[in-house]
């Protein structure tokens, strides 16, 4: 599949065209197979897709909520290998806006990829980040969802584990039980990865 892609490089954004409406496809098979084919793609025509990333994302997004398993599941192996390889900062301007969606499920994969995208920033980046996105994840922790208000708990824990005690008056907006949910999180994870655990005044 990687030397079709290969032969066929200058006719990319017709083909790229072509799968995104198969994945509209009745048959979850054919969707499955677009899903495999826009995974090589991803992979193997990184200076091409570049210039559809945020489109590539929309679509793949919406994808993670077939009703097909298989089919979904291949869609987030998907996007988790754009959030990896492109540009976090257009991957963060196709995500910051959709966490203010009302769909639950939406919701979660959008907070989780928020969360792979966190760790490929530098502290500084991602202090000046932090504005953007972190009024909707507060929202969210008041979700009645427990699956998000769980994404979201892991989001916060990660960012404070990269900015450390610089992270402690963005958490002033939680309550009481959502801080120390946060905090309590923040030095298990940080022990364990590192073997030292955030001290953080409460």
């Amino acid at each position: 599949m990687k030397h079709l892609i290969l032969g066929i490089f200058q006719y990319f954004n017709q083909i790229l065209t072509a799968v995104f409406e198969v994945l509209d496809d009745s048959d979850s098979s054919i969707r499955e197979l677009a899903l495999a084919l826009i995974v090589e793609m991803v992979k193997h025509q990184k200076d091409s897709i570049e210039d559809s990333v945020e489109i590539v994302m929309e679509k793949l997004l919406h994808v993670t909520k077939d009703s097909v398993p298989k089919v979904s599941s291949e869609s987030e192996h998907c996007l988790t290998i754009v959030l990896s390889q492109y540009d976090p900062f257009r991957c963060l301007s196709v995500i910051v806006p959709l966490l203010d969606t009302e769909d639950e499920r939406t919701l979660v994969t959008c907070i989780n990829c928020l969360t792979k995208l966190v760790g490929r920033l530098s502290q500084e980046q991602l202090m000046a980040q932090v504005p953007s996105f972190l009024p909707a994840l507060f929202d969210a922790f008041g979700n009645q969802s427990a699956d998000v208000r769980k994404t979201v708990v892991f989001c916060l824990v990660d960012i404070y584990i990269m900015l450390g005690k610089a992270f402690l008056p963005y958490l002033e907006g939680l309550n009481s039980t959502q801080l120390r949910l946060v905090t309590i999180y923040a030095n298990r994870i940080s022990q364990a990865r590192s073997g030292t655990p955030i001290h953080a005044t409460q």
